[in-house]
């Protein structure tokens, strides 16, 4: 059996809202971002068809996409938007509660800001998740850009959550804070990525799975590479 003790302390941190006014999905809608996020998950964004994430959402009629979404552009900021909105609202009540207890230089809390709200929807569903595997996908992608399609929409947590990781960096070469920043951002979603895809491997077999210590090791790693002291190689390397 999966084993995730302890998942209230994940969850503790949801905040009552919605997934976000103009970003709430149901119905027709909700089934075609649904099964585009679980294939784009699996194949890759450039490995499916319209037609094939139709087919998944039980869709008959070739119109809907065009009706619903116009394009697959659209779909993908669609299933983003729908997503972080959420993330955002949960990363944003998180920050609040680091400020209001006077930890705005808790490094281990201010990145565990950056990973909790990425790991709900895995622990809440008793069915596999995609989400992380597919933002993954959006990462690696050479023509779509994250931030770029959030821009102005969503994000004001994330964006909080840099510039409070940005002044914990004072003591860092300036050449290295932001390459730091977007490197633990990599390992963030990769490893969560590759949390959930483990998981939903154990829940194919039906073999343990201790959820909550594979998220607090993460944020115990992804906080220590955080401060990781500048070697002499690479303070070497700043003076060419």
């Amino acid at each position: 059996m999966i084993k995730e003790n302890n998942l209230e302390n994940l969850t503790a941190h949801r905040p009552d809202v919605t997934d976000g006014g103009s970003h709430t999905l149901e119905g027709t809608k909700l089934r075609i971002v649904t099964a585009a996020e679980r294939l784009f998950a699996i194949h890759g964004i450039d490995g499916v068809t319209l037609q094939q994430i139709l087919k998944g959402a039980g869709q008959r009629n070739s119109s809907a996409m065009h009706y619903h979404f116009g394009s697959r552009e659209a779909l993908i900021e669609a299933i983003l938007l729908w997503r972080v909105t959420e993330f955002d609202a949960h990363r944003n009540k998180m920050i609040d509660e680091l400020l209001e207890e006077g930890r705005s230089n808790d490094i281990r809390g201010i990145l565990a800001t950056g990973i909790i709200p990425f790991t709900r929807p895995i622990a809440e569903s008793s069915q596999p998740s995609f989400y992380n595997r597919f933002l993954l996908e959006i990462h690696r992608s050479s023509t779509l850009s994250f931030d770029e399609i959030i821009a102005g929409k969503a994000g004001r947590g994330i964006q909080r959550m840099n510039n409070l990781l940005f002044a914990q960096l004072m003591d860092i070469p300036g050449e290295l804070r932001k390459p730091r920043i977007a490197t633990v951002r990599s390992m963030i979603i990769f490893a969560v990525a590759d949390i959930e895809a483990v998981r939903e491997r154990r829940l194919k077999d039906n073999h343990e799975f201790d959820f909550n210590r594979a998220v607090e090791n993460l944020i115990d790693m992804v906080s220590a590479a955080f401060v990781a002291p500048v070697s002499q190689e690479t303070r070497r390397c700043l003076q060419i």
